[in-house]
């Protein structure tokens, strides 16, 4: 389990970021920091793996508070994760936490699904770094520092996330001869049947995948897809 930080002072998006990261099984927030009083002590005794971070904060700016860090892990073999989740989209800013070892930046208002790519991308390269290999394939380079996913190449509408698509429509390429339901799919990649059934229903529109609808004697009749062959 995966103990993360959400320092944050709007409640509103505390509590929806705090819900989207627990419905991931991986991960658990352990705390909330509306501003930045208490947050490098807590972080560097808890040794917490992933903060979520904000720019503005009432008291400070979320980049001092990465920079501190930066210098407190100096004398330790612990690194402090971090994604922002902030109104800035000043390049300089932008830069700087990338300079600093951000794993992601997200632009509020964002989508839902941005922050569950984000947290799905976070995973795999910590599978990847966690390895035990000297040498690794191009495929294990790959997930360690790129994005390595099927392309579905389809002008996207909005509401539509290019990674979340491509993540569905992976699942689906995973087992060509398998019928999938939305709740399958939404088990293998960790994320909800609602969300999931939009892009489902939108890559069958788009003719990449077909749905068949079953009707059964008790209940609402059940949509699953298929790859096209």
């Amino acid at each position: 389990m995966i103990d993360v930080v959400i320092i944050e002072d709007d409640p509103m998006v505390s509590m929806i970021t705090e819900k989207i990261i627990n419905a991931n099984k991986n991960f658990n927030v352990l705390k909330i920091f509306p501003s930045g009083v208490g947050v490098i002590d807590f972080i560097m005794e808890n040794k917490v793996e992933l903060i979520i971070l904000d720019m503005y904060l009432p008291d400070t700016e979320g980049l001092d508070i990465l920079e501190e860090l930066r210098i407190q892990e100096r004398d330790t073999q612990h690194i402090t994760n971090t994604i922002f989740i902030t109104a800035s989209n000043d390049k300089k800013h932008i830069e700087r936490a990338f300079q600093l070892g951000i794993v992601d930046y997200l632009i509020k208002p964002f989508e839902f699904e941005r922050l569950e790519e984000a947290l799905s991308r976070y995973l795999t390269k910590k599978s990847a770094s966690t390895t035990n290999k000297n040498i690794l394939t191009q495929d294990e380079l790959d997930n360690l520092y790129h994005s390595n996913t099927a392309k579905v190449n389809l002008e996207l509408p909005k509401g539509i996330s290019e990674k979340t698509l491509e993540k569905v429509f992976n699942a689906i390429l995973s087992d060509p001869t398998k019928e999938w339901s939305s709740k399958d799919v939404a088990d293998f990649i960790d994320s909800t049947t609602v969300t999931v059934k939009k892009y489902l229903d939108y890559l069958a529109e788009s003719g990449k995948i077909r749905s068949n609808i079953y009707h059964g004697t008790v209940g609402r009749p059940e949509v699953k897809y298929k790859v096209k062959i």
